[in-house]
């Protein structure tokens, strides 16, 4: 593991004190919050570990493999359930994804959540390989363009934080150039761990564990009534009735692909500005992508491939104007959220919430509440947009480990952040 990797882990016991998390006598949990951020407030509390070692994965994505691997490590037979023929077709079946963090221009959470997820997924990638699988990828590193004034500035407060530089670097425009291999129109910031994966590749790595049944063709509309469940199932993951209180958001992403020319062959890394761009892979550049919300049916379509294309032109114009015969290569709905962090956990019982902590409209926060209820054996693993190659490994960990009852990979603040009942106690907090 990495010496990066190493700073930035933290771990959550799974007690504060002495005592279970959520039955101490009347704790002030806003005081105590601010004292140790090891405490989880009791609508977050973590759930009873489960003792049978069995579960059912509704998903073959890139989440639902993860969950799948993470559970067989600890010895779990695994059902992975797939309503398509094959695994990684819907928003894990474009050809090439990016593998990169998101970084922000001050230190928080949100940043830690994406480093450690990056870390986490370059690690497992090479465990695997370790083991024999091959995962289509390159570790060519990354830049981002500083392409309008925001991300410039960001850019500027990142030089500023002297962050290691095995992790990112921040290049001017000839620098950058240098590392890309073409000429590029500004500066940028540069991952040396990033690079590509093709998500089904990952995925067939992922599940080839002797732990692993995959069944496909196989499609769920209800969940089962007993042992443990989870939902990993991307645009249908809001389509049950134990998820029905969850405020994803359906985004259609269309990917284009367009033959390498003679000067486009020198690309050497990922590009990103708002869209991204991969060096040739097997004679192809992959880019795009596009980003239409309330969508539920993707089709590919030949006007997406010129919004790529045109997205393409204006920021990488030369670039651009070297290549022809641009198609389309992927399209499929992503699901995302409000707060654009994937969901991860225990799912609630709805109306123990509702009853429960109905007084946190009133600003109630330091009195006693009772410890969280949930769905008898139903968890929850989506979200992710378009990160899902970046974030899933890390988070899948983090829900294998709320199910069988490990001690978390993961900072307080982070289990909060990504918990599926976070949406309700916002709503009651804002009346």
């Amino acid at each position: 593991m990495s010496s990066i990797m190493l700073d930035l882990w933290q771990y959550v016991p799974r007690t504060y004190g002495n005592e279970p998390l959520g039955r101490q006598a009347k704790p002030n949990y806003t005081a105590a919050m601010q004292e140790s951020p090891h405490l989880i407030p009791p609508w977050f509390a973590l759930p009873e570990p489960y003792p049978i070692d069995h579960a059912t994965i509704i998903g073959g994505g890139v989440a639902g493999c993860q969950i799948a691997h993470a559970l067989a490590k600890r010895g779990w037979q695994v059902t992975l359930l797939e309503r398509h023929a094959r695994l990684a077709t819907e928003a894990s079946g474009n050809r090439a994804g990016v593998l990169t963090p998101k970084m922000t221009a001050e230190a928080g959470w949100g940043e830690t959540f994406y480093q450690q997820a990056f870390l986490y997924a370059i690690e497992q990638i090479r465990q695997l390989e370790a083991t024999g699988q091959v995962i289509e990828w390159s570790q060519c590193g990354a830049l981002q363009l500083a392409h309008e004034p925001r991300e410039a500035a960001r850019q500027q407060a990142l030089r500023e934080r002297d962050l290691p530089p095995d992790f990112i670097r921040l290049l001017d425009q000839q620098a950058a150039s240098a590392v890309a291999g073409i000429p590029l129109p500004s500066g940028a910031s540069y991952f040396p761990q990033a690079g590509w994966v093709n998500p089904a590749s990952l995925c067939a790595a992922l599940v080839a564990h002797p732990q692993i049944t995959v069944r496909t063709l196989t499609d769920t509309t209800h969940l089962p009534s007993t042992g443990i469940t989870i939902i990993a199932s991307g645009r249908e993951a809001d389509q049950f009735a134990e998820t029905a209180f969850l405020p994803f958001l359906p985004v259609m992403g269309q990917t284009s692909q367009v033959a390498a020319s003679h000067e486009s062959e020198l690309l050497k890394t990922t590009i990103g500005h708002e869209g991204y761009l991969t060096p040739a892979i097997a004679g192809q550049h992959v880019f795009g992508a596009t980003f239409v919300r309330n969508v539920r049916d993707a089709v590919l379509d030949s006007a997406a491939d010129t919004t790529n294309f045109q997205q393409l032109a204006q920021y990488l114009p030369d670039f651009a104007r070297s290549l022809q015969g641009v198609e389309g290569s992927h399209a499929a709905i992503r699901m995302t959220t409000p707060d654009r962090y994937p969901v991860v956990g225990a799912l609630p019982d709805v109306d123990f919430y509702h009853q429960a902590y109905a007084d946190l409209r009133h600003g109630r926060a330091s009195q006693c509440f009772p410890q969280a209820r949930y769905q008898q054996g139903v968890f929850m693993l989506a979200g992710f947009g378009s990160r899902g190659l970046t974030t899933s490994g890390w988070c899948a960990d983090l829900l294998a480990a709320t199910i069988t009852g490990d001690t978390l990979p993961v900072a307080t603040m982070l289990y909060k952040q990504l918990h599926p009942a976070r949406f309700l106690i916002r709503q009651m907090r804002r009346g």
